[in-house]
């Protein structure tokens, strides 16, 4: 392993036991339900309820098999859900999806300077509002939105791994610096 390699920090979450499946499995099953539900619920209109309804059961689902503390999911999900939600109103309000960001910061155990990524989809959903009339498409508007949330939050994982590791061994436990093991 290279020295750069060796010198990042691990990903907080990876280290917690799971009951079911694997870190990797959950990870990608769990983002991919909650983009497309997302999607589902944004393009909601009064004549398309069943979608929304469908769209949320499937962010709902997406936070529940996130590998994560589950007092954290269960703590996210319902207001990333609501965001989405409000974001039916059209693409002023798209800059809402930026809660999905700070929800996935939290599950994702990133440190408080990986919050300032919540910058990029505040920012280009701001700007799509002062751009955008109220009853424009709001599928691009969605997409832009959702392209700064991913940004964000590849951006945050960058600053994570570069992140000094903290003392995670129990309080009590043999003196050993940061990484080494007992």
């Amino acid at each position: 392993m290279t020295d750069a390699r060796r010198s990042l920090a691990p990903e907080p979450t990876a280290r917690l036991p799971l009951a079911w499946g694997d870190y990797q499995g959950r990870t990608v099953v769990g983002v991919g339900m909650l983009v497309v539900g997302a999607a589902l619920v944004a393009q909601t209109t009064v004549y398309t309820i069943g979608l929304g309804l469908l769209g949320s059961a499937l962010h709902l689902t997406g936070w529940a098999i996130q590998p994560a503390r589950g007092g954290t999911r269960a703590l996210v999900a319902l207001p990333s859900m609501l965001a989405c939600w409000a974001t039916i109103s059209g693409p002023k309000a798209m800059w809402l999806l930026a809660l999905c960001l700070a929800a996935w910061l939290a599950v994702r155990e990133r440190p408080p300077a990986a919050y300032l990524t919540l910058v990029l989809p505040l920012g280009v959903g701001l700007a799509l509002a002062a751009a955008y009339s109220h009853v424009a498409d709001k599928r691009p508007a969605f997409l832009l939105v959702l392209a700064g949330v991913v940004a964000g939050a590849w951006l945050a994982r960058q600053l994570a791994l570069r992140a000094k590791p903290v003392l995670t061994q129990r309080i009590g436990a043999a003196d050993t610096e940061c990484g080494d093991t007992p």
